[in-house]
């Protein structure tokens, strides 16, 4: 039985790949001591697929929750979250900006200590927790910081948002530009996966004339589809790139 349960959202891959990466590379955790969904043989086919989680979730040593806007979003994880509640001495909720500790307080997670995916001293907590569970390995010092060093970096980086199998995006608002009052600007926490060409050091925003969709928050989660897309040299933004939608709905 896998020692350490990895509840996330599908939306998450990359996200959830590189935390997995880093927990074997940095920490010694053992590939097949892992259940992680983005594993292909972590389910074997045939298996049921919710009776599968249930026992996972109910026999592991620990159970890290990924906090994502989508996690938080995502009915299943949201399920998954509820069961592993009744084992409130597994759960480790890990945020992952932009999601925030305040995010936490419409979950069963409301009052539970959490850690920060962007931060050294709280990684280097959850080594020494996973270490006392004997889940992680006492690597050299060194070693984990090195790996921890290329982890931090990773995060730091834009990740990029792919499309849903209907051509839609979910993503989340990181911030608002305050244009003329005619338009609307909202930067992604990523960049879209497009057909173009992108440069790392695009920023992306949706951009809509006032009234075509809802006011969106920082934070707000969205689902939507894209129209076209203009890279324009603003000078506070440099090379950003509107994202125009066809259609667009907080979720």
């Amino acid at each position: 039985m896998k020692r350490l349960f990895i509840s996330h959202s599908t939306i998450d891959e990359f996200t959830v790949q590189q935390f997995n990466d880093f927990l074997i590379a940095g920490m010694g955790v053992a590939h097949n001591d892992i259940y992680c969904t983005i594993h292909r043989r972590t389910i074997s086919p045939g298996t049921p697929f919710l009776s599968n989680i249930k026992e996972s979730l109910s026999c592991c040593h620990k159970i890290i929750c990924l906090i994502t806007p989508s996690y938080l979003h995502s009915r299943n994880c949201m399920g998954e979250l509820g069961a592993a509640w009744f084992q409130n001495e597994k759960i480790i909720p890990i945020i992952v900006p932009p999601a925030t500790f305040s995010d936490l307080n419409n979950t069963p997670l409301l009052g539970t200590q959490a850690l920060c995916a962007n931060s050294r001293k709280d990684l280097a907590e959850l080594y020494d927790v996973l270490k006392d569970a004997g889940i992680a390995q006492n690597l050299s010092t060194s070693e984990f910081n090195r790996q921890l060093d290329k982890y931090i970096d990773i995060l730091a980086k834009p990740q990029l948002i792919k499309s849903t199998g209907d051509k839609h995006y979910c993503a989340a608002i990181e911030a608002i530009r305050y244009a003329s009052p005619n338009y609307r600007c909202y930067k992604l926490n990523g960049l879209l996966e497009l057909d173009e060409e992108i440069s790392e050091d695009e920023t992306h925003w949706l951009f809509y004339r006032t009234g075509m969709y809802e006011d969106l928050r920082q934070g707000d989660y969205v689902s939507f589809s894209v129209s076209s897309t203009a890279v324009r040299d603003f000078p506070d933004l440099k090379n950003a790139r509107n994202i125009y939608p066809n259609d667009l709905k907080r979720i």
